[in-house]
């Protein structure tokens, strides 16, 4: 391959991660809803590239779960489905708890470091209300805690799991609107509480990781991706049979 074959493709990959992050800043703020078409034609325009740099982007956002492919339809924004948002919650908290088995619940001074200071970025995200910031934040907290349990495949398979953090956090937030962080019932698991926002949620967890105690870190764990997984399928669920009753609804004959 010539200097200037493999200068052409560099650039190319160049412009797809310039396109793939405008809008994937556009979708996680909130610029682009659920169902917005997004027209490649119009996409190139704005950022001033041709129509395959669009495409490529578009194809790693339809993998992460933010953009949506329909034949003769095209692309739209789209979120997760409420099974989907709770699976990635489930297998998240699972292999997270997994490596705190494997290390007894023992935090190193080093992981409780960059967790630290992962949650001083995050609080900083949330101030200013920007969710791009949030999902880096909690991808470097909760990546301390898998590490802590010194397997490669262990984190390998949580590293898979990472492209979709926007998707989910997207889900997250619009569940949010429909009271996903409101415990409307007791729950044994003491941690079951809601929180201002993220970074008041992962101070707790932080907190109670210092510790070093295995079963109140894996309880706080499952509070944070079990129990609020399950209320977010739970109302998101409702929401899809309340909408459906709208859209099948026919009024009585006169």
């Amino acid at each position: 391959m010539t200097i200037s074959r493999e200068a052409e493709m560099e650039s190319k990959v160049t412009l797809s991660k310039k396109v793939e992050t405008y809008l994937r800043s556009k979708i996680l703020n909130g610029e682009l809803l659920p169902n917005d078409k997004i027209v490649e034609l119009d996409v190139a325009g704005e950022m001033g590239v041709s129509r395959g740099p669009v495409r490529e982007a578009l194809k790693t956002l339809t993998f992460e779960g933010l953009v949506e492919y329909q034949t003769n339809k095209g692309c739209s924004v789209t979120t997760l489905s409420p099974k989907d948002a709770y699976e990635i919650f489930f297998m998240r908290g699972s292999l997270e708890k997994i490596a705190l088995e494997r290390c007894g619940g023992k935090c190193s001074d080093e992981a409780v470091l960059k967790m630290e200071i992962a949650l001083a970025q995050m609080k900083k995200a949330c101030g200013d209300d920007s969710l791009t910031a949030i999902i880096a934040a909690d991808e470097m907290f909760h990546r301390q805690i898998v590490d802590m349990g010194r397997m490669s495949r262990l984190t390998k398979m949580w590293q898979m799991l990472s492209p979709l953090n926007g998707a989910m956090f997207l889900t997250v937030k619009n569940s949010r609107k429909l009271g996903a962080d409101v415990f409307d019932a007791p729950s044994a698991n003491k941690y079951a509480v809601a929180h201002k926002n993220n970074y008041e949620a992962h101070k707790v967890i932080l907190e109670v990781l210092k510790k070093g105690d295995l079963k109140d870190s894996c309880l706080c764990l499952d509070a944070h991706y079990l129990i609020v997984g399950e209320k977010i399928y739970r109302i998101n669920l409702e929401e899809e049979a309340r909408k459906a009753a709208i859209c099948n609804y026919s009024a009585p004959p006169r």
